[in-house]
């Protein structure tokens, strides 16, 4: 009887009037009314079947990310494979919906060859085909976006401590033939020989010798570019109160009017801190339609941005995206046409890493993905190298010390 009267009060503000409604919330008198009705509980908060909306693949500096866009927050199963002579990444939504996933998706050419996708009864999978010889570290995020949906983003980026796979075994070698004299071929280039005389045997003075006292790390990429006719086109120092002035540099040659060198000395911020030297062969001189038109849309102003686009989000999706791929297929075709220059530019600045320089013409070559704002790489730790082509190319380095 007890009981019977507790429950009769817990549910008497339902049918006693609007204020007491109020008061009692929506949750607890849809729960009275299926009481009342004799509906079953689990009836009330059926749960939402998870459907997936979107999914994309980009590279953002070392990190490679797979973004899923839910109608609802949603942890996948995520299962690395390995075998057969390939290596994947399933991430699998079970019982999950999906309508109008591209069946597949180019990879980032760095961890991921391409990306698939399967949908039936059992669910959704995602399939990340990865390169077989890079191994790779993940973590995952789900994020809540407006509208009550949700974003699942698996990041991904090499594992640089870990030991590369051994490779397949090769095929046994073909028996011996007969020799035959090879074709005629057209004789390789001469290798790249610098136009100006050797820079020893002539002592660097003005701008040019403060260069050399200032970063006596990159000595062999200043003799370098010494024969090589630079010169030093302009110099500044930056002074405050009761400090040493930092010095910035600008070197150019007329047989590259798209390239600079441009190099920064900066003072070292307290005891302990080593000043810091950085060292950028850029190609922000370019010219062109495209690179003109991105140099102007690039110092407009919020207002001037707003009057034109619905948000900052759409000007740079509309407006400067396009003018980068241009200019990133722009300054490919400029390296492609001075590599001998750049390869040899790289290995004296970075003596210690001779493979540093064909790696960086590699990924330079590497084709344009139009669907990435760009790319940038980080090629050595020490001296930290990076190399940017997230619109005007450049090889920029860090030299610590003097």
């Amino acid at each position: 009887m007890g009981v019977g009267m507790r429950f009769f009060g817990w549910i008497s503000p339902l049918f006693s009037g609007r204020r007491s409604r109020r008061r009692t919330g929506g949750p607890l008198m849809l729960l009275g009314v299926c009481l009342v009705l004799g509906m079953p509980l689990n009836a009330m908060a059926l749960p939402q079947t998870v459907e997936i909306r979107n999914l994309g693949i980009s590279r953002v500096g070392e990190h490679t990310m797979l973004t899923v866009i839910l109608n609802q927050a949603a942890n996948p199963q995520v299962s690395p494979y390995s075998g057969a002579n390939r290596s994947q990444l399933v991430i699998d939504f079970p019982q999950a919906q999906a309508a109008g996933l591209p069946s597949s998706l180019a990879g980032d050419e760095t961890l991921v060859k391409s990306v698939k996708t399967e949908v039936s009864a059992s669910g959704v999978k995602i399939i990340l085909e990865m390169f077989r010889d890079r191994p790779y570290i993940m973590s995952r995020e789900i994020t809540p976006l407006k509208g009550g949906l949700a974003l699942f983003r698996l990041n991904l980026r090499a594992d640089t401590s870990a030991a590369a796979p051994a490779p397949e075994p090769s095929p046994a070698p073909p028996a011996p033939q007969v020799p035959v004299a090879p074709p005629e071929t057209e004789a390789a280039p001469p290798p790249y020989q610098p136009a100006a005389p050797e820079a020893g045997s002539v002592p660097a003075t003005g701008d040019f010798a403060e260069i050399y006292r200032t970063v006596p790390q990159a000595r062999s990429l200043w003799d370098f570019l010494r024969k090589d006719g630079w010169t030093v086109g302009k110099s500044q120092s930056f002074e405050s109160p009761g400090q040493k002035a930092s010095q910035a540099f600008t070197l150019s040659n007329p047989r590259y009017p798209e390239m600079r060198v441009r190099i920064a000395h900066m003072l070292s911020a307290g005891p302990g801190v080593p000043n810091i030297n950085i060292v950028d062969l850029s190609m922000d001189n370019l010219s062109g339609s495209s690179a003109d038109k991105y140099r102007k849309l690039q110092k407009w102003s919020f207002s001037q941005i707003r009057s034109k686009y619905e948000d900052i989000g759409d000007f740079f999706e509309d407006a400067l995206k396009p003018l980068r791929v241009d200019i990133r297929r722009d300054c490919q075709m400029l390296a492609h046409r001075h590599a001998q220059f750049i390869t040899e530019y790289v290995r004296q600045a970075v003596p210690a890493k001779p493979g540093l320089a064909d790696q960086a013409m590699a990924l330079i070559n590497k084709k344009v993905n139009t669907r990435f704002e760009g790319v940038q790489y980080t090629l050595s730790d020490n001296p930290l190298t990076i190399l940017n082509m997230v619109d005007f190319t450049y090889i920029r380095i860090y030299y610590l010390g003097r």
